[in-house]
């Protein structure tokens, strides 16, 4: 304790406030540590906590992010975490089944870059198979905002190939009928610090029937140019684009609110 002598009331009120403002200080440095260590702690949480095989409604939380979930019981199909020190990432994968088909299927891939170097453009903000785009920030050195309407093949190598046989193997354990591919929304958030990415999918075999000589689906029928060749799928991707644009204060709040 710091004892003030009797040096005027002026004089003792303005040690005062001084102490009062080093004091102000001090805990203002202990608020940011612990806010960082809470940030951290966070990051590493989420994923961890998930289960594959879980269910959850109303949103999830993936490193630090936490993103609403649209309605429904999801089931989480795949949980993958990175504890790279440079750059840890957290992704989680869920799907939503009814009367054994796979509904929807959504993908949320997050990421922290704690020495801020090496940020590049996002690649995928626009390509000409793509539905819809619309880019707002892809910058090499700050941000990075976009999203798009896509088809999105459920096979893959690579990164996302782990992410597929799960989705095939949970798919496969309990009799769910999974299409080939998927039509729906990508969002992509970052800057030099975090990275927050969501798509969101629906199965077009479960809204519009395939031909018979195809008998499911692919990729291709989903491309800008099939889309535009066929009228019906035209309306179901244009539903499906005004859904997107009106999800879209979702994830931008999930990043913005980010620790």
């Amino acid at each position: 304790m710091i004892r003030i002598p009797d040096m005027g009331l002026m004089t003792k009120m303005g040690i005062e406030m001084a102490v009062g403002s080093a004091n102000r200080f001090g805990q203002r440095i202990r608020t940011a540590v612990l806010s960082v260590f809470i940030a951290l702690f966070a990051f590493c949480l989420p994923a961890a906590a998930l289960e594959v095989g879980e269910t959850i409604q109303d949103s999830v939380s993936v490193g630090g992010f936490t993103m609403p979930l649209p309605a429904g019981v999801w089931t989480v199909y795949y949980i993958n975490q990175s504890d790279d020190p440079e750059f840890p990432t957290a992704k989680v994968g869920l799907i939503l089944e009814r009367g054994k088909i796979v509904r929807q299927a959504m993908y949320i891939r997050t990421a922290r870059a704690t020495k801020h170097t090496g940020f590049k453009p996002y690649p995928y903000c626009e390509r000409p198979y793509y539905f819809y785009e619309e880019t707002l920030a892809n910058q090499a050195g700050n941000v990075q905002q976009c999203w798009h309407m896509r088809a999105e093949a459920l096979t893959g190598d690579g990164e996302s190939s782990e992410r597929y046989a799960s989705l095939l193997e949970v798919s496969k354990r309990n009799g769910y009928f999974l299409p080939l591919t998927m039509i729906g929304a990508r969002y992509h958030f970052a800057n030099r610090s975090k990275t927050l990415r969501v798509s969101i999918g629906w199965n077009p075999d479960a809204i519009l029937r395939a031909p018979e000589s195809k008998k499911v689906w692919r990729f291709e029928d989903w491309t800008a140019d099939a889309i535009a060749a066929d009228p019906r799928k035209k309306v179901i991707m244009t539903k499906f684009k005004k859904w997107s644009q009106d999800w879209l204060p979702n994830v931008e709040n999930a990043f913005s609110q980010s620790n």
